[in-house]
C-alpha cells in the first residue's frame, strides 16, 4: 500500500519530497491512515484539525487524539475551534456548508502563514 500510495502522489505531481503539506485531520480513520501514509513514506508535514463542536464530548476526543498523533509524529501541530452553528445561523448557511467554509478559509491561512505547498484532505 505504501508503494501505491508513493506512485499515486508521483504520477499525479500532487506535491514533491521537498515541500510541506498540511494535512487535515479530523481523527477519523481515512485522515488518520493518510497522515500514517504520509509519515511512513517520509513525507514533510503538518496536521490541521477543526473542532466544530457538532457532537461535543466526542470533537474535544477527537482534537486530543488528533494532538496526540501530531506529537507521536513529532510534526505541527494546529486546531482551531468554531462556533459552526452560529457562524451559519448568521450567514444563512447550512452546518455543512458553514463547516466546509470555516474550514477551507483557515487551511488556506496556515498555507500562507507557514508556507506549505497544498492541503491533503482523506476523501
Amino acid at each position: 500500500m505504501l508503494a501505491l500510495f508513493r506512485q499515486y502522489i508521483d504520477g499525479q505531481h500532487l506535491f514533491s519530497t521537498e515541500q510541506e503539506v498540511l494535512l487535515a485531520v479530523s481523527g477519523g480513520r481515512d485522515s488518520v491512515a493518510m497522515a500514517d501514509l504520509m509519515q511512513r513514506a517520509g513525507y514533510r508535514f503538518a496536521i490541521a484539525h477543526c473542532n466544530f463542536h457538532l457532537r461535543p464530548a466526542d470533537c474535544d476526543r477527537d482534537q486530543q487524539f488528533v494532538c496526540q498523533l501530531a506529537q507521536q509524529y513529532q510534526v505541527p501541530f494546529f486546531t482551531v475551534d468554531f462556533d459552526t452553528k452560529a457562524y451559519a445561523s448568521a450567514n444563512g448557511y447550512s452546518i455543512e456548508e458553514a463547516a466546509r467554509l470555516l474550514r477551507y478559509e483557515w487551511f488556506a491561512r496556515l498555507c500562507r502563514e507557514h508556507g506549505y505547498a497544498c492541503v491533503a484532505t482523506a476523501h
